[in-house]
């Protein structure tokens, strides 16, 4: 029924659009509202259009976006990059005695990782071989893993290949990584979007209170994701504080606000198509305005909830000068905010990155202040983790 409404909503805004844009604009934007309302529920399931610039990193690859390469060609880009480092044998024993004692060795070189789905929005991803038993009404693991626990916050659209790297950071020093991802529909349609998937969060944190430290590492619109499962947190704080006391560090990569969604949510479903992008901008920033009170006002109490926050554990704040949808402006006010209330916050800031992958264009830098920050929060000691070796 929403996604019918959503549908009409979006044909009579394309509508009255695509009388000051040109013929082609108003198509493409009535074209859009097909795409978004049947394939954005089902984005896991498609080949989602992210960020390509991630894709090259992580493929192994040099596109030219995804909507300019036919399905065959994409499915061949994709294959993975395999390089043959024959003529290093000579010094292959002496480079991996290095790396064998680096958290910061190439992602290639370190051991499984599996995955699992626990609920649509909610990946498992651990170093155990065997698959967990989850009880689908309380998502409690009939076996706890005994592992500690990275819940992650994905940004939009995001791809599992691409999370999955990150995920083996954490695995790769005994983590288990639980990924919670949205969908563009259940991020315009809160109350019957992101906040049943908050709802599952914290059923999921409450049923399975082996799960100890928990870090927090966030991307983009994770940071509205963790706004609304605070909210919920707040109408009842004596049965979820002790899942707050749980949490001992929280990571913010590209962390957006509210008002970033007209810019955010176009460029990460059409990061290379101008005209999608300006289409999709137009429906949404009708979209915030004609269902205020079905969508807007749940942002900005996620917005106000976040600046608030009710997680004190430390901070640490990857941002770019040349982001536009994470900017530090943006990320500067809720570190000042979070000062206020005696939040250590420490922030790394470069002049040009990407938005949700500065780990792709500053990798080094970005797994060493990283892991700096795990170790001065306490998070590497307490699980018997030694102390990382530098670069």
């Amino acid at each position: 029924m929403a996604a019918h409404f959503f549908r009409t909503a979006f044909y009579a805004t394309a509508g009255r659009k695509s009388m000051s844009l040109p013929f082609a604009a108003g198509r493409t934007a009535a074209t859009l509202a097909v795409g978004l309302s049947f394939g954005a529920q089902n984005s896991r399931g498609t080949v989602p259009y992210e960020n390509v610039h991630a894709d090259s990193f992580f493929g192994g690859c040099q596109t030219q976006g995804l909507l300019q390469r036919p399905l065959a060609e994409y499915r061949e880009i994709q294959r993975p990059l395999v390089r043959n480092f024959a003529s290093l044998q000579a010094n292959q024993h002496q480079q991996q005695e290095k790396l064998q004692h680096s958290a910061m060795a190439p992602l290639k070189n370190r051991r499984y990782i599996s995955s699992q789905d626990i609920t649509k929005n909610m990946t498992l991803y651990t170093k155990n071989k065997t698959p967990v038993e989850v009880d689908p009404k309380t998502l409690a693991f009939k076996k706890p893993t005994g592992n500690p626990l990275v819940l992650m916050m994905a940004w939009l659209m995001a791809k599992q290949k691409h999370l999955k790297k990150y995920a083996q950071i954490y695995t790769e020093m005994g983590f288990d990584v639980v990924v919670v991802h949205i969908t563009p529909w259940q991020l315009l349609w809160p109350v019957k979007g992101t906040q049943v998937v908050a709802a599952e969060t914290l059923r999921f944190l409450e049923n399975n209170q082996s799960y100890e430290p928990i870090v927090m590492h966030g991307f983009s619109v994770g940071a509205y994701q963790l706004g609304e499962i605070m909210l919920q947190m707040s109408r009842d704080m004596d049965r979820y504080s002790s899942i707050l006391d749980r949490f001992v560090c929280q990571i913010w990569d590209s962390a957006a606000d509210i008002t970033e969604i007209p810019v955010g949510v176009p460029k990460s479903i059409f990061p290379k198509n101008e005209r999608m992008q300006s289409a999709l901008r137009n429906y949404t920033l009708y979209h915030m305005k004609t269902f205020h009170n079905q969508a807007t006002i749940h942002y900005m109490r996620s917005s106000q909830m976040f600046h608030s926050t009710l997680l004190k554990a430390p901070a640490l704040f990857f941002v770019s000068d040349n982001d536009p949808i994470g900017p530090p402006s943006s990320n500067r006010a809720v570190s000042d905010n979070w000062e206020r209330a005696n939040i250590k916050v420490t922030f790394k800031q470069w002049q040009r990155s990407q938005h949700a992958a500065h780990y792709m264009k500053h990798r080094d830098e970005y797994l060493q202040t990283l892991f700096h920050h795990l170790e001065v929060c306490g998070v590497l000691e307490a699980i018997g983790v030694p102390k990382r070796a530098k670069l």
